[in-house]
């Protein structure tokens, strides 16, 4: 966390695209909320209704704020 704190600047590849970015902690309740629900989706197989697990509900959630490429 102290690197993304000193140096959010980040690179995504995409297959042979790179995106480049700003990563920050999420902290807007909506947003953290949402970002938990679909990790647990993708990676827990976790359903509208069930509780989340404990990763789910505790881990950091970091965002990218994608630039968009220019041209």
């Amino acid at each position: 966390m102290k690197n993304l704190r000193a140096h959010p600047t980040v690179a995504v590849q995409i297959e042979e695209h790179t995106f480049t970015g700003q990563a920050r902690i999420v902290s807007d309740a909506q947003e953290d909320a949402l970002a938990r629900r679909l990790l647990a989706s993708k990676y827990q197989d976790w359903r509208e209704g069930r509780p989340l697990s404990t990763w789910a509900r505790t881990a950091l959630p970091v965002a990218i704020d994608v630039r968009q490429a220019e041209g």
